[in-house]
């Protein structure tokens, strides 16, 4: 099968996809694809949102008969892929090619932990009613999928609890192994042709096969989508971290898993208890002194550690060895048991590195958490881990994403990922009507984002367009902090719903905001990138501030340096175009289909000051731009004429 018969007007698309169009941008890619699949090499694609990237690449490898890795940036991607698109692809090709979803181990229940939750007293910490429900579900359920439970937060502290994880899964040995969620996972993963996972997984993947063990399938080709977030998640797989909530929950699986064992002798049985207190104590005591008065990371000097501070470390390690022999003094006897004491040792190895000296191409950290304290070490550069770990490892790699230029140059992604060789690479532009849906307004009486007076000012300009576009907008911010003042300001002067991050997860979030479109939504970090809001629920996207990386973060500042040792100069490689492909996703929150209008407000005059402000304007979909208000008013109201009344979203 032909992908020019595919992908024409009559073909199979069209009959699982009711609303399919040929589009000439899908195509092209399509055939990039299959080229890159065939002749092999590193593809880049940048396609623009509503190109139909997914079925772009989904269908190549559908067709070329290879075991193909699909990586995406968002489990909410890789659910949409696998349960979606895949399933419809499937029926229209007629193909007979097996398929499988794999996500991160956390991300199913782990029935021996759930069990030993059950029988110990660690229960009484949550409702019996939660236990039961989740007792009933894991009979039930053919994944163990958290996502089959909607009703789950986030950061669900019962689920932290009976989750799988790298720490607690203990492998074939587990009585529950042959029943285990993830190992049937991979099971089916290891007899499928198409695989879908995340980029957290594939990284955690290509660390553990440097250490000789290995999560996915062999394979011959990957995809990534949204690969414009490939360095910072493989920098966190390679970075090494400890936190004293992980050890506070090695004390805690440590006594459950005693006191589920079936033992003949256990000389510390009835002292134990006080070894995990004393383990919990010695990392409160040493983590949240060392520890900041603010949320946030900072830099961290082990080597300037403070006698007071090498007393506690020491403290820490003697209890946790103390925990550890009284493991061992039972080993043998269960393998639950055997793994907490093992775990005890590699933590010990790990705060040992720690708060030693860090290696040199390594910068160390700590950051202060809402309920925990972490201190760890990360990579400055990864470029090289992944050249040789994934770019050279594979016969075909490609890389997808709406965001893999500035400016049309793909120069700044290729020295990050290490792309120092030949690839092919290939952008299209986005089939949106960018002149006709949409304004870009830049005002001019605002003062420069480093003044004291800059929150108020952003936060009037920000009402006064609420009001233009009655709600229906979000709020991008920088950072905590001014997402926060954004906040606290509209609410004096914005007569709308207000929405913030971290009010409720954030699926809740979105729903709201897309069932009452009167509201504002004021968020940060997640919310620049991978949000889906089509329609008219948003219609106006404002950005405070040019989003350039805190230069006072620990890993900014020692990729800033490095950079500037080497000759490159960090601003012009490195912070000027990082900025530019962030503020090109968040103006990407807005036109997600054909009948989307609206505005996207940036409140920084240095958009307009400032020589360097043509790469990130070069960097945005062609939209025309404004600096009256009385022009951008003008122009949205008679965008507003053409709003249908029956359903409230723009009529082409």
């Amino acid at each position: 099968m032909s992908l020019e018969s595919v992908f024409c007007q009559g073909g199979p698309l069209r009959r699982v996809f009711s609303h399919y169009e040929p589009r000439q941008a899908q195509t092209t890619m399509a055939q990039a694809v299959e080229d890159a699949l065939e002749a092999g090499g590193v593809l880049l694609a940048e396609a623009g949102t509503g190109t139909g990237k997914t079925l772009a690449y989904l269908v190549p490898a559908l067709l070329c008969g290879r075991t193909v890795v699909i990586s995406t940036g968002t489990r909410n991607l890789q659910d949409q892929i696998y349960f979606k698109d895949l399933s419809q692809l499937l029926t229209a090709l007629e193909v007979d090619a097996s398929v499988a979803y794999l996500k991160g181990q956390e991300n199913y229940v782990c029935r021996r932990r759930l069990a030993q939750l059950a029988h110990t007293g660690r229960a009484l910490a949550h409702p019996a009613h939660r236990i039961e429900e989740l007792l009933s579900w894991s009979k039930r359920t053919h994944s163990g999928d958290r996502m089959e439970l909607p009703q789950l937060a986030d950061d669900d502290a019962l689920w932290q609890e009976v989750c799988s994880t790298k720490d607690t899964r203990i492998g074939a040995k587990c009585p529950f192994h042959s029943e285990c969620f993830v190992t049937l996972a991979r099971q089916r993963a290891s007899r499928a042709r198409i695989v879908v996972v995340n980029h957290h997984l594939y990284f955690a993947d290509l660390s553990t096969r440097l250490k000789g063990g290995t999560l996915l399938p062999k394979h011959s080709a990957a995809v990534f989508d949204e690969a414009h977030l490939i360095e910072d998640i493989a920098t966190e797989f390679f970075s090494v971290a400890v936190s004293s909530s992980k050890i506070w929950h090695l004390a805690q699986d440590a006594l459950a898993s005693v006191r589920c064992a079936a033992l003949s002798i256990d000389p510390y049985e009835n002292t134990r208890p006080k070894l995990a207190d004393a383990v919990r104590s010695a990392a409160q005591d040493l983590f949240f002194n060392l520890g900041a008065k603010e949320a946030g990371r900072v830099d961290f000097d082990p080597t300037g550690l403070s006698r007071e501070e090498i007393e506690r470390y020491h403290r820490l390690d003697s209890a946790l060895e103390a925990l550890q022999h009284s493991l061992l003094a039972i080993e043998g006897q269960d393998e639950a048991v055997d793994h907490a004491a093992h775990r005890c040792d590699d933590l010990r190895r790990d705060l040992a590195s720690l708060l030693g000296r860090p290696p040199k191409d390594y910068v160390p950290w700590l950051e202060t958490r809402a309920r925990s304290v972490v201190v760890g070490m990360s990579p400055i550069d990864v470029s090289g881990m992944l050249r040789d770990g994934v770019f050279f490892n594979l016969p075909t790699v490609v890389l997808v994403s709406a965001t893999l230029s500035t400016a049309g140059d793909f120069t700044y992604l290729k020295s990050r990922l290490g792309l120092d060789f030949p690839t092919q690479d290939l952008s299209l532009p986005s089939p949106f009507d960018y002149s006709r849906q949409a304004r870009l307004f830049l005002p001019t009486d605002l003062p420069d984002p480093r003044d004291s007076t800059f929150m108020d000012a952003a936060a009037h300009w920000t009402a006064q367009l609420a009001q233009l576009t009655l709600g229906g907008a979000l709020v991008l911010c920088t950072s905590i902090r001014g997402m926060q003042g954004m906040y606290e300001r509209l609410a004096q002067c914005a007569p709308f719903p207000l929405l913030l991050q971290g009010q409720a997860p954030k699926s809740v979030l979105i729903d709201r905001f897309m069932q009452d479109t009167t509201s504002i939504l004021c968020a940060t970090s997640s919310f620049w990138q991978g949000v889906d809001l089509p329609g008219h629920a948003l219609r106006l996207v404002v950005i405070d501030k040019l989003p350039f990386a805190f230069p006072g973060d620990p890993l900014t500042s020692a990729r800033i340096a490095a950079l500037n040792e080497s000759g490159r100069g960090a601003f012009h490689a490195y912070q000027l175009p990082q900025a530019a492909l962030q503020l090109k996703q968040g103006f990407g929150r807005l036109i997600r289909t054909a009948r989307d209008r609206g505005i996207v407000a940036i409140l920084d005059r240095r958009l307009l000051t400032m020589s360097y402000a043509k790469l990130f304007l070069r960097s945005l979909p062609p939209c025309p731009a404004t600096t009256d208000f009385a022009e951008l008013k003008q122009w949205w109201l008679e965008c507003e004429k053409s709003v249908t009344p029956q359903n409230g979203e723009p009529a082409d």
